[in-house]
């Protein structure tokens, strides 16, 4: 049972991560548009040292040069709503906290602290993030104990996008 949760919370953690990218302020590198490989980390930490560590990739054409706008993951889906990100430029990239919840037509409630830093390569052709989110979730028909997630990425121009036959 307690893999299962995980599990779902480790999917909603992923997809939480969009909103500080996407609403965040640009730092001071631009992006080398293209084709882009990002790489992703996430280890979740539950009571008792109980620990699950979720690795993934992506390929994404990047159009956009300003960091804040790459598109790390996909859409949010509806029932994950966060406050606007507060953001500290830096003198290389960003600091973005915000919180984040997840409703489930079932009455659990997600609730995310996230706390992220943001740091473009000084080429334009790298970037990386790494932050923790705590998390806790209200509603479930069983206690489900809080948990604390380090996620990292980095990501990386591959080429050049393919454009699509018309």
């Amino acid at each position: 049972m307690k893999s299962r949760h995980s599990g779902l919370a480790s999917a909603a953690l992923s997809v939480a991560l969009l909103p500080a990218l996407a609403q965040a302020g640009p730092p001071s590198t631009r992006l080398q548009p293209g084709l882009w490989m990002f790489h992703y980390t996430s280890t979740v930490q539950m009571f008792a040292g109980a620990v699950q560590t979720i690795h993934q990739s992506a390929r994404e054409c990047i159009k956009s040069t300003n960091p804040a706008k790459v598109p790390l993951m996909a859409k949010l889906p509806p029932n994950i709503h966060c406050t606007a990100p507060a953001l500290q430029i830096l003198a290389k990239g960003y600091h973005v906290t915000m919180a984040c919840t997840a409703s489930e037509p079932n009455g659990m409630v997600t609730h995310l602290d996230e706390d992220f830093r943001i740091v473009p390569g000084n080429d334009g052709s790298q970037i990386s993030f790494a932050g923790v989110v705590h998390q806790h979730i209200t509603g479930a028909p069983v206690p489900i104990p809080a948990a604390t997630v380090k996620i990292s990425a980095q990501g990386h121009r591959i080429g050049l996008c393919l454009e699509s036959k018309r």
